[in-house]
């Protein structure tokens, strides 16, 4: 096999690199679809936590204030029954004076029963309506995994074909130039380790190739690296570019 046919090869392998690249990609960005409702649920979960110890507060006020009431009422009817049996104007005027403080307790008390009530119902409506969003955010999450699960297997599907078609297109390739393209693609953004040189350009950074490399290129004796992008450099045609281009277009 000569060099030309080699890095031919290595760009046949590139395609199929840059595929499985895409499809790897995407796959990996799965979790994160998952990860916004995570949150979502977490914050909720927290918000709930806090309006149900406000719920319990209130609740506990509440008992506080129904427990005084009565036991207020029990005193006022005590005293009423007191007042009935009482004798003197000066014992009579000691116990309505108690009956009216125990009144006016109870008009208090009363109006923090019906306070707090109200308050406790507000609370309870906010907890069943975070539980509501919590449920409703599960469901759409549990939905959502479940698409996930079968996308996951189509690409798994798929990476297992590109997988077995790279190990047939890297039959026949030195080992020593696999591992320099593997070793550029690596450390470059897109994961091309491979490019054209066309008129004396890198396709790759566009940048412009010294004459002398670029005429040792065209007589593809030996592996150059764009001294710029430091990328494998694959001579072609002017008119095999636009070939590859025209018929790309045409595949879209």
């Amino acid at each position: 096999m000569t060099l030309r046919e080699t890095l031919l090869k290595l760009e046949a392998v590139q395609e199929l690199d840059l595929q499985i690249g895409v499809l790897q990609k995407k796959k990996n960005e799965m979790p994160a679809r998952l990860a916004s409702y995570d949150s979502q649920i977490s914050l909720l979960t927290t918000q709930l936590e806090q309006k149900k110890k406000i719920s319990e507060e209130i609740e506990k006020n509440l008992r506080q204030n129904q427990g005084a009431l009565e036991l207020n009422e029990e005193r006022m009817k005590r005293s009423q029954t007191k007042a009935e049996a009482i004798k003197t104007n000066q014992e009579f005027q000691a116990v309505q004076k108690e009956i009216e403080a125990l009144k006016k307790n109870t008009g208090v008390l009363q109006e923090n029963v019906t306070k707090l009530k109200s308050e406790l119902e507000v609370a309870q409506k906010s907890v069943e309506d975070i539980q509501t969003q919590i449920s409703a955010i599960e469901a759409t999450r549990a939905s959502e995994s479940e698409k996930i699960g079968g996308e996951s297997k189509e690409f798994d599907t798929e990476l297992g074909r590109l997988s077995g078609l790279r190990a047939q297109a890297v039959v026949g390739i030195d080992v020593r130039h696999l591992s320099q393209y593997d070793r550029v693609r690596s450390g470059r953004v897109g994961g091309v380790g491979i490019v054209p040189a066309v008129s004396g350009n890198c396709k790759g950074c566009n940048m412009r190739i010294p004459p002398q490399i670029y005429n040792e290129l065209q007589r593809g004796n030996e592996l150059h690296f764009c001294p710029s992008c430091r990328r494998i450099l694959l001579y072609k045609e002017a008119a095999d570019t636009q070939k590859s281009s025209g018929s790309s277009a045409g595949s879209h």
